[in-house]
């Protein structure tokens, strides 16, 4: 209470840099490090232009299966895991571009649906306890993950591409060259203003992507499917066919 008083009772100018102290503080730092840097302003923009996408794109597509009740830890592993096998493939088939990016999700779809409502069952089972089984569960997919791929990959699974596989001729390397793929997205249409590139295909995904989020939270269908991942037995009685 008395923190309370003593807040509504500061200055606004004191008050605005005591809530906002950490991007305060790390807009000066970077305000330092850029003259120090030794980097031109061109390619300053162009990096802060194609990181903000792409990470604007990453923190939004973790935020729809956290919502639905997922952990963290959880919907990351799940995604990567399916996502990695279906960029596997394209790029040892050789397929390039945009056509490589939806056969990619076409195979990586299906696998995370399928991970998911394995995974979905076992945290059901274990009420009052997802934040340690979701971390178990990652953890064993995660296993499942190495063995597919460091072992069942060029020796079950064929793999055509032998600069994918290691040494031993089965398993796949740790880092594969995703040049048939890479910026894609990015080069299908895009505005050149001086030397920045403006990705405009990338930023329209963003742009769905966020209406989507406000769809989920706003619907009573997204607030059903938030709700089922919540408590699946609150759900049940309050009339939501489980």
């Amino acid at each position: 209470m008395k923190k309370q008083n003593l807040t509504k009772t500061l200055n606004p100018g004191v008050k605005f840099l005591i809530n906002y102290a950490v991007p305060i503080i790390f807009t000066i730092l970077v305000a330092i490090a850029i003259p120090l840097s030794g980097l031109s302003g061109e390619y300053l923009a162009r990096e802060l232009m194609t990181r903000l996408a792409r990470n604007s794109f990453i923190i939004l597509s973790l935020l729809i299966p956290v919502m639905a009740g997922m952990g963290m830890n959880f919907s990351i592993v799940l995604g990567a895991m399916a996502g990695e096998i279906g960029l596997i493939f394209i790029t040892d088939w050789q397929i390039v571009g945009i056509p490589g990016i939806l056969l990619a999700m076409l195979i990586s779809t299906p696998l995370a649906i399928l991970l998911g409502y394995f995974g979905g069952i076992v945290l059901n089972r274990a009420k009052g306890r997802e934040m340690v089984t979701g971390f178990m569960l990652a953890f064993f997919m995660n296993g499942i993950y190495q063995l597919v791929v460091l072992y069942g990959m060029g020796n079950i699974i064929p793999i055509s591409n032998s600069n994918f596989l290691l040494p031993r001729e089965y398993g796949i390397r740790n880092a594969i060259d995703l040049i048939g793929v890479r910026s894609a997205l990015d080069k299908l249409i895009y505005l050149k203003v001086g030397g920045l590139l403006i990705q405009v295909v990338t930023l329209l995904v963003i742009a769905v992507l966020c209406m989507f989020i406000i769809w989920f939270k706003k619907t009573k269908l997204g607030q059903e499917i938030r709700s089922v991942g919540q408590d699946n037995d609150v759900a049940r009685i309050s009339g939501i066919n489980v």
